[in-house]
Protein backbone atom coordinates (compact mmCIF):
# COMPACT_ATOMS: atom_id res chain seq x y z
CA UNK A 1 0.00 0.00 0.00
CA UNK A 2 1.48 3.36 -1.04
CA UNK A 3 2.35 6.02 1.51
CA UNK A 4 0.08 8.55 -0.26
CA UNK A 5 -2.86 6.16 -0.01
CA UNK A 6 -2.12 5.60 3.66
CA UNK A 7 -2.16 9.35 4.22
CA UNK A 8 -5.55 9.56 2.53
CA UNK A 9 -6.82 6.77 4.77
CA UNK A 10 -5.49 8.60 7.80
CA UNK A 11 -7.16 11.89 6.82
CA UNK A 12 -10.43 10.18 5.95
CA UNK A 13 -10.39 8.19 9.17
CA UNK A 14 -9.66 11.28 11.25
CA UNK A 15 -12.61 13.10 9.71
CA UNK A 16 -14.83 10.03 9.99
CA UNK A 17 -13.92 9.49 13.61
CA UNK A 18 -14.63 13.12 14.44
CA UNK A 19 -18.03 12.76 12.82
CA UNK A 20 -18.69 9.44 14.56
CA UNK A 21 -17.68 10.83 17.95
CA UNK A 22 -19.79 13.96 17.45
CA UNK A 23 -22.88 12.10 16.28
CA UNK A 24 -22.55 9.59 19.09
CA UNK A 25 -22.34 12.33 21.71
CA UNK A 26 -25.36 14.11 20.22
CA UNK A 27 -27.23 10.82 20.15
CA UNK A 28 -26.37 10.11 23.77
CA UNK A 29 -27.50 13.59 24.77
CA UNK A 30 -30.78 13.17 22.95
CA UNK A 31 -31.32 9.77 24.55
CA UNK A 32 -30.32 11.45 27.62
CA UNK A 33 -20.12 2.91 32.81
CA UNK A 34 -0.83 -10.27 42.24
CA UNK A 35 0.94 -12.57 41.23
CA UNK A 36 4.03 -12.77 43.13
CA UNK A 37 5.10 -9.62 44.90
CA UNK A 38 8.73 -8.72 45.48
CA UNK A 39 9.60 -7.07 48.78
CA UNK A 40 8.35 -3.54 49.02
CA UNK A 41 5.89 -3.54 46.10
CA UNK A 42 2.16 -3.89 45.84
CA UNK A 43 1.14 -7.57 45.78
CA UNK A 44 2.85 -10.88 46.61
CA UNK A 45 2.56 -14.51 45.68
CA UNK A 46 5.21 -17.06 46.58
CA UNK A 47 5.65 -20.63 45.37
CA UNK A 48 8.44 -23.16 45.20
CA UNK A 49 8.97 -25.96 42.70
CA UNK A 50 11.58 -28.55 41.83
CA UNK A 51 14.74 -27.72 39.92
CA UNK A 52 15.26 -29.06 36.49
CA UNK A 53 18.16 -29.89 33.63
CA UNK A 54 18.51 -30.75 27.81
CA UNK A 55 16.32 -28.29 26.24
CA UNK A 56 13.49 -28.90 23.80
CA UNK A 57 10.72 -26.55 22.68
CA UNK A 58 7.61 -26.89 24.80
CA UNK A 59 4.98 -28.87 22.86
CA UNK A 60 1.74 -26.97 22.34
CA UNK A 61 -0.91 -27.94 24.85
CA UNK A 62 1.57 -29.32 27.37
CA UNK A 63 1.41 -28.01 30.92
CA UNK A 64 4.94 -27.34 32.10
CA UNK A 65 4.88 -24.49 34.63
CA UNK A 66 2.84 -23.91 37.80
CA UNK A 67 -0.74 -22.92 37.11
CA UNK A 68 -1.94 -19.42 37.91
CA UNK A 69 -3.93 -20.79 40.85
CA UNK A 70 -0.76 -22.20 42.42
CA UNK A 71 0.97 -18.84 42.15
CA UNK A 72 -2.03 -16.94 43.50
CA UNK A 73 -2.46 -19.38 46.38
CA UNK A 74 1.02 -18.49 47.63
CA UNK A 75 0.18 -14.79 47.82
CA UNK A 76 1.21 -12.51 50.67
CA UNK A 77 0.19 -8.98 49.71
CA UNK A 78 1.55 -5.92 51.39
CA UNK A 79 4.85 -7.32 52.66
CA UNK A 80 7.69 -4.87 52.88
CA UNK A 81 11.40 -5.35 52.48
CA UNK A 82 13.76 -4.87 55.37
CA UNK A 83 15.05 -1.38 56.11
CA UNK A 84 18.61 -2.64 55.68
CA UNK A 85 17.87 -3.75 52.12
CA UNK A 86 15.87 -0.61 51.47
CA UNK A 87 19.08 1.41 51.60
CA UNK A 88 20.56 -0.69 48.75
CA UNK A 89 18.32 1.18 46.38
CA UNK A 90 20.21 0.97 43.11
CA UNK A 91 23.32 -0.37 41.47
CA UNK A 92 25.90 2.21 40.39
CA UNK A 93 25.11 4.84 43.03
CA UNK A 94 27.66 7.65 42.94
CA UNK A 95 29.03 6.58 39.55
CA UNK A 96 28.60 8.43 36.24
CA UNK A 97 25.50 7.55 34.24
CA UNK A 98 26.83 5.35 31.37
CA UNK A 99 23.93 6.02 28.99
CA UNK A 100 23.62 8.48 26.12
CA UNK A 101 21.05 11.19 25.55
CA UNK A 102 17.86 9.14 25.07
CA UNK A 103 16.19 11.45 22.50
CA UNK A 104 13.78 11.02 20.80
CA UNK A 105 12.68 8.92 23.80
CA UNK A 106 11.14 11.26 26.38
CA UNK A 107 11.50 10.96 30.15
CA UNK A 108 8.06 11.93 31.50
CA UNK A 109 9.36 12.60 35.01
CA UNK A 110 9.82 16.27 35.85
CA UNK A 111 12.24 17.10 38.67
CA UNK A 112 13.38 13.51 39.27
CA UNK A 113 14.21 13.53 42.96
CA UNK A 114 16.96 12.15 45.16
CA UNK A 115 15.69 10.88 48.51
CA UNK A 116 16.99 13.12 51.30
CA UNK A 117 15.62 11.43 54.42
CA UNK A 118 14.95 7.97 55.79
CA UNK A 119 16.30 4.55 54.92
CA UNK A 120 16.62 5.36 51.20
CA UNK A 121 18.69 8.54 51.60
CA UNK A 122 20.76 9.15 48.46
CA UNK A 123 18.62 6.94 46.25
CA UNK A 124 16.76 8.12 43.17
CA UNK A 125 12.97 8.02 43.39
CA UNK A 126 11.58 5.28 41.16
CA UNK A 127 8.62 5.22 38.79
CA UNK A 128 7.31 1.99 37.28
CA UNK A 129 4.19 0.17 36.02
CA UNK A 130 2.85 2.40 33.28
CA UNK A 131 -0.59 3.38 32.07
CA UNK A 132 -1.37 5.86 29.28
CA UNK A 133 -4.46 7.13 27.46
CA UNK A 134 -5.11 9.65 24.68
CA UNK A 135 -8.08 11.99 24.45
CA UNK A 136 -10.32 10.54 21.70
CA UNK A 137 -11.25 14.07 20.58
CA UNK A 138 -7.80 15.70 20.91
CA UNK A 139 -4.81 13.48 20.07
CA UNK A 140 -2.39 16.03 21.52
CA UNK A 141 -3.90 15.57 24.99
CA UNK A 142 -2.40 12.49 26.66
CA UNK A 143 -2.34 11.38 30.30
CA UNK A 144 -0.02 8.75 31.76
CA UNK A 145 0.73 7.44 35.24
CA UNK A 146 2.87 5.02 37.22
CA UNK A 147 3.67 3.76 40.67
CA UNK A 148 5.56 6.92 41.65
CA UNK A 149 7.85 6.71 44.69
CA UNK A 150 8.87 10.36 45.08
CA UNK A 151 6.94 11.06 48.33
CA UNK A 152 8.33 10.20 51.79
CA UNK A 153 6.19 8.12 54.16
CA UNK A 154 7.20 8.88 57.75
CA UNK A 155 5.41 5.77 59.09
CA UNK A 156 7.73 3.59 57.01
CA UNK A 157 10.75 5.91 57.19
CA UNK A 158 11.15 5.66 53.42
CA UNK A 159 9.52 6.74 50.18
CA UNK A 160 6.51 4.77 48.97
CA UNK A 161 4.28 4.82 45.92
CA UNK A 162 1.59 7.45 45.48
CA UNK A 163 -0.59 8.45 42.56
CA UNK A 164 0.79 10.89 39.98
CA UNK A 165 -0.55 11.95 36.59
CA UNK A 166 1.74 12.96 33.73
CA UNK A 167 -0.20 15.22 31.38
CA UNK A 168 0.61 16.72 27.98
CA UNK A 169 -1.24 18.94 25.52
CA UNK A 170 1.49 18.97 22.87
CA UNK A 171 1.44 15.32 21.84
CA UNK A 172 4.05 14.19 24.34
CA UNK A 173 6.86 16.69 23.79
CA UNK A 174 6.55 18.07 27.34
CA UNK A 175 4.83 16.72 30.44
CA UNK A 176 3.39 18.22 33.60
CA UNK A 177 3.56 16.00 36.72
CA UNK A 178 0.51 16.34 38.99
CA UNK A 179 0.04 14.57 42.31
CA UNK A 180 -3.37 12.97 42.77
CA UNK A 181 -4.88 14.38 45.97
CA UNK A 182 -5.26 12.51 49.24
CA UNK A 183 -4.87 8.88 48.19
CA UNK A 184 -2.55 7.85 51.02
CA UNK A 185 -1.20 8.83 54.43
CA UNK A 186 1.81 10.63 52.95
CA UNK A 187 -0.34 12.63 50.51
CA UNK A 188 -2.67 13.96 53.18
CA UNK A 189 -5.55 11.49 53.07
CA UNK A 190 -8.18 11.69 55.78
CA UNK A 191 -10.71 9.16 57.00
CA UNK A 192 -10.37 5.60 55.73
CA UNK A 193 -7.57 6.35 53.25
CA UNK A 194 -5.37 7.87 55.98
CA UNK A 195 -4.50 4.30 56.97
CA UNK A 196 -3.14 3.51 53.49
CA UNK A 197 0.63 3.65 52.99
CA UNK A 198 0.79 3.27 49.23
CA UNK A 199 -1.17 3.63 46.00
CA UNK A 200 -0.41 1.65 42.87
CA UNK A 201 -1.61 -0.36 39.88
CA UNK A 202 -2.40 2.82 37.91
CA UNK A 203 -5.02 2.61 35.16
CA UNK A 204 -6.20 5.54 33.03
CA UNK A 205 -9.03 6.03 30.53
CA UNK A 206 -10.60 9.01 28.76
CA UNK A 207 -14.31 9.66 28.51
CA UNK A 208 -16.02 12.49 26.60
CA UNK A 209 -15.70 16.21 27.33
CA UNK A 210 -12.03 16.01 28.45
CA UNK A 211 -12.96 13.65 31.28
CA UNK A 212 -10.10 11.47 32.51
CA UNK A 213 -10.47 8.56 34.93
CA UNK A 214 -7.46 7.44 37.01
CA UNK A 215 -7.89 4.24 39.04
CA UNK A 216 -5.54 2.96 41.77
CA UNK A 217 -5.39 0.46 44.54
CA UNK A 218 -4.56 1.99 47.94
CA UNK A 219 -3.27 -0.30 50.66
CA UNK A 220 -1.58 -0.52 54.04
CA UNK A 221 1.89 -1.97 54.58
CA UNK A 222 0.91 -2.97 58.13
CA UNK A 223 0.33 -6.63 58.92
CA UNK A 224 -3.29 -7.81 59.14
CA UNK A 225 -4.79 -7.17 62.56
CA UNK A 226 -6.00 -9.98 64.84
CA UNK A 227 -8.89 -11.87 63.34
CA UNK A 228 -7.95 -10.92 59.79
CA UNK A 229 -5.75 -12.49 57.14
CA UNK A 230 -5.16 -9.56 54.76
CA UNK A 231 -3.94 -5.96 55.07
CA UNK A 232 -6.33 -3.09 54.41
CA UNK A 233 -6.95 -2.22 50.76
CA UNK A 234 -9.18 -0.05 48.61
CA UNK A 235 -10.09 0.59 44.98
CA UNK A 236 -10.12 4.31 44.20
CA UNK A 237 -10.83 6.61 41.26
CA UNK A 238 -9.69 10.20 40.77
CA UNK A 239 -11.40 12.16 38.00
CA UNK A 240 -10.28 15.15 35.93
CA UNK A 241 -12.61 17.26 33.79
CA UNK A 242 -9.95 19.33 32.06
CA UNK A 243 -7.83 16.72 30.31
CA UNK A 244 -5.69 15.80 33.31
CA UNK A 245 -4.52 19.15 34.71
CA UNK A 246 -6.67 19.15 37.85
CA UNK A 247 -7.99 16.16 39.76
CA UNK A 248 -10.87 15.67 42.16
CA UNK A 249 -10.80 13.88 45.49
CA UNK A 250 -10.60 10.07 45.31
CA UNK A 251 -13.86 8.18 44.98
CA UNK A 252 -13.68 5.02 47.12
CA UNK A 253 -15.25 2.27 45.02
CA UNK A 254 -14.44 -0.63 47.35
CA UNK A 255 -12.62 -0.83 50.68
CA UNK A 256 -11.80 -3.62 53.13
CA UNK A 257 -9.93 -3.80 56.41
CA UNK A 258 -10.45 -0.24 57.65
CA UNK A 259 -13.42 1.83 58.83
CA UNK A 260 -14.38 5.36 57.87
CA UNK A 261 -12.19 6.87 60.61
CA UNK A 262 -9.04 5.09 59.44
CA UNK A 263 -9.13 2.43 62.16
CA UNK A 264 -8.12 -1.03 60.89
CA UNK A 265 -10.64 -3.87 61.02
CA UNK A 266 -10.20 -7.61 60.39
CA UNK A 267 -10.60 -8.67 56.77
CA UNK A 268 -10.07 -11.74 54.60
CA UNK A 269 -10.23 -9.67 51.39
CA UNK A 270 -7.48 -7.98 49.40
CA UNK A 271 -8.34 -5.78 46.40
CA UNK A 272 -5.71 -5.97 43.66
CA UNK A 273 -4.91 -5.20 40.01
CA UNK A 274 -7.45 -2.52 39.14
CA UNK A 275 -8.23 -1.31 35.61
CA UNK A 276 -10.70 1.16 34.13
CA UNK A 277 -12.67 1.28 30.88
CA UNK A 278 -14.97 4.06 29.72
CA UNK A 279 -17.58 4.79 27.10
CA UNK A 280 -16.20 7.52 24.84
CA UNK A 281 -19.68 8.87 24.17
CA UNK A 282 -21.43 8.80 27.55
CA UNK A 283 -20.84 8.99 31.27
CA UNK A 284 -20.52 5.22 31.59
CA UNK A 285 -17.31 4.03 33.26
CA UNK A 286 -16.37 0.56 34.51
CA UNK A 287 -13.72 -0.28 37.10
CA UNK A 288 -12.56 -3.90 37.26
CA UNK A 289 -10.22 -5.58 39.71
CA UNK A 290 -9.26 -8.86 41.37
CA UNK A 291 -10.88 -9.59 44.73
CA UNK A 292 -8.68 -12.02 46.66
CA UNK A 293 -10.64 -13.93 49.29
CA UNK A 294 -9.11 -16.15 52.00
CA UNK A 295 -10.39 -18.95 54.13
CA UNK A 296 -10.50 -18.26 57.87
CA UNK A 297 -7.05 -19.81 58.32
CA UNK A 298 -5.56 -17.44 55.75
CA UNK A 299 -5.31 -19.98 52.94
CA UNK A 300 -6.35 -18.99 49.44
CA UNK A 301 -10.03 -19.39 48.57
CA UNK A 302 -10.53 -17.58 45.26
CA UNK A 303 -9.61 -14.45 43.29
CA UNK A 304 -12.53 -13.57 41.03
CA UNK A 305 -12.58 -10.64 38.64
CA UNK A 306 -15.21 -8.14 39.81
CA UNK A 307 -16.43 -4.73 38.68
CA UNK A 308 -18.27 -1.60 39.71
CA UNK A 309 -20.18 0.51 37.18
CA UNK A 310 -21.10 4.18 36.94
CA UNK A 311 -23.44 5.93 34.52
CA UNK A 312 -22.72 9.48 35.71
CA UNK A 313 -19.02 10.06 34.97
CA UNK A 314 -17.90 8.34 38.18
CA UNK A 315 -19.93 10.47 40.58
CA UNK A 316 -21.43 7.29 42.04
CA UNK A 317 -20.94 3.57 41.49
CA UNK A 318 -22.93 0.39 41.71
CA UNK A 319 -22.05 -2.21 44.28
CA UNK A 320 -19.40 -4.78 43.45
CA UNK A 321 -20.52 -7.22 40.76
CA UNK A 322 -18.92 -10.52 39.88
CA UNK A 323 -17.49 -11.04 36.38
CA UNK A 324 -16.09 -14.50 37.11
CA UNK A 325 -17.97 -17.74 37.63
CA UNK A 326 -19.08 -18.61 41.19
CA UNK A 327 -17.45 -21.32 43.28
CA UNK A 328 -20.83 -22.86 44.09
CA UNK A 329 -21.98 -25.44 41.58
CA UNK A 330 -18.67 -25.59 39.71
CA UNK A 331 -18.74 -28.45 37.20
CA UNK A 332 -15.50 -27.91 35.32
CA UNK A 333 -14.21 -25.19 33.00
CA UNK A 334 -13.24 -21.61 33.76
CA UNK A 335 -12.59 -21.18 37.49
CA UNK A 336 -12.67 -18.05 39.70
CA UNK A 337 -8.88 -18.28 40.09
CA UNK A 338 -8.10 -15.21 37.99
CA UNK A 339 -5.94 -12.09 37.77
CA UNK A 340 -5.10 -9.16 35.48
CA UNK A 341 -8.39 -7.76 34.14
CA UNK A 342 -8.47 -5.25 31.27
CA UNK A 343 -11.80 -3.71 30.10
CA UNK A 344 -12.85 -1.99 26.87
CA UNK A 345 -16.20 -0.44 25.87
CA UNK A 346 -17.49 -0.59 22.29
CA UNK A 347 -19.13 2.21 20.31
CA UNK A 348 -22.51 0.61 21.08
CA UNK A 349 -21.82 0.30 24.80
CA UNK A 350 -20.89 -3.39 24.91
CA UNK A 351 -18.43 -4.11 27.73
CA UNK A 352 -15.54 -6.52 27.13
CA UNK A 353 -13.13 -7.63 29.88
CA UNK A 354 -9.98 -9.65 29.19
CA UNK A 355 -8.19 -11.49 31.99
CA UNK A 356 -6.06 -14.53 32.77
CA UNK A 357 -7.84 -17.47 34.33
CA UNK A 358 -7.44 -21.15 35.09
CA UNK A 359 -9.41 -23.88 33.28
CA UNK A 360 -9.81 -27.00 35.40
CA UNK A 361 -11.81 -30.21 35.68
CA UNK A 362 -12.26 -29.67 39.43
CA UNK A 363 -11.64 -26.81 41.84
CA UNK A 364 -8.48 -28.58 43.01
CA UNK A 365 -6.92 -27.74 39.62
CA UNK A 366 -4.52 -30.65 39.96
CA UNK A 367 -5.41 -32.60 36.82
CA UNK A 368 -3.00 -33.37 34.00
CA UNK A 369 -5.13 -31.46 31.49
CA UNK A 370 -5.82 -28.41 33.66
CA UNK A 371 -4.31 -25.26 32.17
CA UNK A 372 -4.30 -21.48 32.25
CA UNK A 373 -6.30 -19.53 29.69
CA UNK A 374 -6.84 -16.04 28.36
CA UNK A 375 -10.51 -15.18 28.82
CA UNK A 376 -12.70 -12.40 27.43
CA UNK A 377 -16.03 -11.77 29.19
CA UNK A 378 -18.75 -9.89 27.30
CA UNK A 379 -21.68 -7.93 28.74
CA UNK A 380 -24.45 -6.32 26.70
CA UNK A 381 -26.36 -5.05 29.74
CA UNK A 382 -23.80 -2.67 31.29
CA UNK A 383 -22.06 -5.25 33.42
CA UNK A 384 -25.07 -6.99 34.93
CA UNK A 385 -24.43 -10.36 33.24
CA UNK A 386 -21.54 -11.86 31.31
CA UNK A 387 -20.74 -14.55 28.78
CA UNK A 388 -17.15 -15.78 28.84
CA UNK A 389 -15.02 -17.03 25.95
CA UNK A 390 -11.64 -18.76 26.10
CA UNK A 391 -9.30 -17.13 23.59
CA UNK A 392 -6.48 -19.65 23.94
CA UNK A 393 -4.29 -21.56 26.37
CA UNK A 394 -1.98 -19.26 28.31
CA UNK A 395 1.50 -20.74 28.84
CA UNK A 396 2.77 -18.97 31.95
CA UNK A 397 6.43 -18.18 32.44
CA UNK A 398 8.73 -20.49 34.43
CA UNK A 399 9.13 -20.22 38.17
CA UNK A 400 12.43 -18.84 39.47
CA UNK A 401 12.70 -21.05 42.55
CA UNK A 402 15.13 -18.95 44.64
CA UNK A 403 13.07 -15.78 44.06
CA UNK A 404 9.73 -17.54 44.35
CA UNK A 405 8.34 -15.69 41.32
CA UNK A 406 8.03 -16.20 37.58
CA UNK A 407 10.93 -14.59 35.70
CA UNK A 408 12.68 -14.66 32.35
CA UNK A 409 15.86 -16.73 32.29
CA UNK A 410 18.67 -14.74 33.90
CA UNK A 411 16.45 -11.89 35.09
CA UNK A 412 15.35 -10.93 38.60
CA UNK A 413 12.09 -9.08 37.92
CA UNK A 414 8.78 -10.89 38.20
CA UNK A 415 6.68 -11.37 35.06
CA UNK A 416 3.14 -12.43 34.25
CA UNK A 417 0.90 -13.35 31.33
CA UNK A 418 -1.97 -10.93 31.94
CA UNK A 419 -3.71 -9.79 28.73
CA UNK A 420 -4.33 -6.31 27.37
CA UNK A 421 -7.32 -5.61 25.15
CA UNK A 422 -7.79 -3.09 22.32
CA UNK A 423 -10.99 -2.01 20.61
CA UNK A 424 -11.18 -0.53 17.09
CA UNK A 425 -14.29 1.71 16.95
CA UNK A 426 -14.12 2.05 13.15
CA UNK A 427 -14.14 -1.67 12.34
CA UNK A 428 -15.90 -2.62 15.59
CA UNK A 429 -13.26 -5.26 16.28
CA UNK A 430 -11.27 -6.46 19.29
CA UNK A 431 -7.62 -7.43 19.54
CA UNK A 432 -6.06 -9.00 22.60
CA UNK A 433 -2.42 -9.63 23.42
CA UNK A 434 -0.53 -11.33 26.20
CA UNK A 435 3.02 -12.63 26.60
CA UNK A 436 3.66 -16.27 27.40
CA UNK A 437 6.37 -18.92 27.18
CA UNK A 438 4.87 -21.42 24.72
CA UNK A 439 8.08 -21.22 22.67
CA UNK A 440 10.45 -21.63 25.61
CA UNK A 441 12.80 -24.62 25.95
CA UNK A 442 11.93 -27.32 28.49
CA UNK A 443 13.39 -30.54 29.85
CA UNK A 444 12.03 -33.44 27.76
CA UNK A 445 11.54 -35.65 30.80
CA UNK A 446 10.31 -33.35 33.55
CA UNK A 447 8.85 -30.54 31.46
CA UNK A 448 10.83 -28.04 33.54
CA UNK A 449 12.15 -24.79 32.09
CA UNK A 450 15.62 -24.59 30.59
CA UNK A 451 15.39 -21.24 28.81
CA UNK A 452 12.50 -18.84 28.41
CA UNK A 453 11.43 -17.41 25.06
CA UNK A 454 8.50 -15.16 25.81
CA UNK A 455 6.47 -13.89 22.87
CA UNK A 456 3.50 -11.60 22.42
CA UNK A 457 0.46 -13.63 21.41
CA UNK A 458 -2.31 -11.84 19.46
CA UNK A 459 -5.88 -12.84 18.61
CA UNK A 460 -8.76 -10.83 17.13
CA UNK A 461 -12.55 -11.00 17.24
CA UNK A 462 -15.61 -9.25 15.88
CA UNK A 463 -17.91 -10.08 18.76
CA UNK A 464 -15.87 -11.28 21.77
CA UNK A 465 -17.22 -14.81 21.36
CA UNK A 466 -15.26 -16.19 18.41
CA UNK A 467 -11.52 -15.53 18.28
CA UNK A 468 -8.97 -15.96 15.51
CA UNK A 469 -6.16 -18.48 15.74
CA UNK A 470 -3.44 -16.80 17.86
CA UNK A 471 -0.43 -15.33 16.09
CA UNK A 472 3.03 -15.02 17.59
CA UNK A 473 4.55 -11.55 17.63
CA UNK A 474 8.12 -11.71 18.82
CA UNK A 475 11.70 -12.79 18.19
CA UNK A 476 14.01 -15.62 19.19
CA UNK A 477 14.66 -13.64 22.36
CA UNK A 478 12.20 -12.81 25.13
CA UNK A 479 9.31 -10.38 24.83
CA UNK A 480 7.20 -9.53 27.87
CA UNK A 481 4.68 -6.99 29.23
CA UNK A 482 2.94 -6.36 25.91
CA UNK A 483 0.34 -3.70 25.15
CA UNK A 484 -1.92 -3.22 22.12
CA UNK A 485 -3.79 -0.44 20.31
CA UNK A 486 -6.07 -0.58 17.26
CA UNK A 487 -7.86 2.05 15.18
CA UNK A 488 -9.25 1.94 11.62
CA UNK A 489 -7.37 -1.28 10.91
CA UNK A 490 -4.04 0.07 12.17
CA UNK A 491 -2.90 -2.14 15.04
CA UNK A 492 0.31 -1.95 17.03
CA UNK A 493 1.71 -4.30 19.65
CA UNK A 494 4.38 -2.96 21.99
CA UNK A 495 6.53 -4.73 24.58
CA UNK A 496 9.90 -5.15 26.19
CA UNK A 497 12.34 -7.24 24.17
CA UNK A 498 15.80 -8.74 24.74
CA UNK A 499 16.33 -8.92 20.96
CA UNK A 500 18.92 -6.14 20.77
CA UNK A 501 21.17 -7.15 23.68
CA UNK A 502 23.75 -9.93 23.19
CA UNK A 503 24.11 -10.36 26.97
CA UNK A 504 20.44 -11.28 27.29
CA UNK A 505 19.96 -9.09 30.38
CA UNK A 506 19.42 -5.56 29.09
CA UNK A 507 15.98 -4.56 27.88
CA UNK A 508 14.65 -2.48 25.01
CA UNK A 509 11.14 -1.44 24.10
CA UNK A 510 9.79 -2.21 20.62
CA UNK A 511 6.64 -2.34 18.48
CA UNK A 512 5.11 -4.35 15.65
CA UNK A 513 2.57 -2.89 13.22
CA UNK A 514 -0.31 -4.37 11.23
CA UNK A 515 -2.50 -2.56 8.68
CA UNK A 516 -5.79 -4.13 7.63
CA UNK A 517 -8.96 -5.48 9.15
CA UNK A 518 -7.26 -8.77 10.03
CA UNK A 519 -4.05 -8.76 12.06
CA UNK A 520 -0.82 -9.72 10.30
CA UNK A 521 2.55 -9.64 11.96
CA UNK A 522 5.07 -7.11 10.68
CA UNK A 523 8.78 -6.70 11.47
CA UNK A 524 10.04 -5.53 14.83
CA UNK A 525 10.71 -1.79 15.24
CA UNK A 526 12.99 -0.63 18.01
CA UNK A 527 11.65 2.24 20.13
CA UNK A 528 14.43 2.69 22.70
CA UNK A 529 17.62 4.33 21.50
CA UNK A 530 19.80 2.24 23.82
CA UNK A 531 19.45 -1.00 25.78
CA UNK A 532 19.37 -0.58 29.55
CA UNK A 533 19.95 -2.85 32.52
CA UNK A 534 16.86 -3.56 34.67
CA UNK A 535 18.92 -4.87 37.58
CA UNK A 536 18.75 -1.63 39.56
CA UNK A 537 16.53 -0.58 42.48
CA UNK A 538 13.96 -2.74 44.29
CA UNK A 539 16.39 -5.00 46.08
CA UNK A 540 15.36 -8.35 47.52
CA UNK A 541 16.91 -11.44 49.08
CA UNK A 542 16.24 -14.77 47.42
CA UNK A 543 15.77 -17.91 49.50
CA UNK A 544 19.49 -18.69 49.18
CA UNK A 545 20.38 -15.39 50.87
CA UNK A 546 21.61 -13.69 47.71
CA UNK A 547 20.88 -9.99 47.24
CA UNK A 548 19.06 -9.40 43.95
CA UNK A 549 18.76 -6.01 42.26
CA UNK A 550 15.71 -5.15 40.19
CA UNK A 551 13.16 -7.65 41.50
CA UNK A 552 10.30 -5.34 40.49
CA UNK A 553 9.93 -3.16 37.37
CA UNK A 554 6.13 -3.03 37.43
CA UNK A 555 3.65 -5.61 36.18
CA UNK A 556 2.78 -4.05 32.83
CA UNK A 557 3.57 -1.38 30.23
CA UNK A 558 1.15 0.58 28.07
CA UNK A 559 0.43 2.15 24.69
CA UNK A 560 -2.09 4.64 23.31
CA UNK A 561 -3.00 5.96 19.86
CA UNK A 562 -5.27 8.81 18.80
CA UNK A 563 -6.96 9.53 15.50
CA UNK A 564 -3.72 11.11 14.21
CA UNK A 565 -2.28 7.56 14.23
CA UNK A 566 0.61 8.59 16.45
CA UNK A 567 1.63 5.67 18.66
CA UNK A 568 2.54 6.59 22.24
CA UNK A 569 4.25 3.65 23.96
CA UNK A 570 4.86 4.08 27.68
CA UNK A 571 7.35 1.92 29.56
CA UNK A 572 9.64 1.80 32.58
CA UNK A 573 13.14 2.67 31.41
CA UNK A 574 16.31 2.14 33.45
CA UNK A 575 18.54 4.91 32.11
CA UNK A 576 17.18 7.59 34.43
CA UNK A 577 18.06 11.01 33.04
CA UNK A 578 21.62 10.73 31.63
CA UNK A 579 23.76 13.70 32.60
CA UNK A 580 21.49 14.52 35.54
CA UNK A 581 20.76 11.38 37.59
CA UNK A 582 22.15 7.93 38.12
CA UNK A 583 20.40 5.10 36.26
CA UNK A 584 17.02 4.49 37.85
CA UNK A 585 13.48 3.51 36.94
CA UNK A 586 11.73 6.34 35.09
CA UNK A 587 8.59 6.46 32.97
CA UNK A 588 9.49 6.95 29.30
CA UNK A 589 7.47 7.52 26.17
CA UNK A 590 7.80 8.42 22.49
CA UNK A 591 5.59 9.57 19.61
CA UNK A 592 5.70 7.43 16.47
CA UNK A 593 3.58 8.06 13.38
CA UNK A 594 2.32 4.69 12.15
CA UNK A 595 0.99 5.92 8.79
Amino acid sequence: MSRSLLRKIAMTTSLSLTAVFASAVVGQAAASAAPAKPPGTDGAKQHTAKRHTMAIPAPKGTRHNPLLKEMLAGKNEGQTDSLALSALCQAGMGQPNPYNNPAPNVDQIVGDTIVTVGSQTGCSAAQNENSIAVNPFNPKNIVAGTNDYRVFNSRENRNDSSGWAYTTFDGGQSWANIQLPHLTFQTGATGALSYMDAAGDPAIAFGPHNTVYYANIAFSRAAPIAGGTEPSSAITLNISHDGGLHWGEPVIIAIDGVDSTGTPTPTQIFNDKVWVGSDRFSGAVYVTWTRFADNADGSYLESPIVLAASSNYGASFSGTRRVDVPLAGFAGGITPFSQGSNPQVSRTGVLYIAYEGTFCATLACDGATDHDVTVVATSKDRGLTFKRAVVDTNFDFPLNEPLGTQTLTGENFRVNSFPQLAYDPVFDRLAVTWADDRHGSYDPTTGASIKSNGDNIVSTSGDGKYWSAPKTVGTRQDEVFGAIVSLAGVTAVTSYTRHYDPTGINLDYAYWKSIGKHFSRGPIHRVTTQSSNPQIQFVGLDDEGTTRQGVFIGDYTAAAMGFDFALHPCWTDFRGRPGTTAPNQDSYTDSIRLI
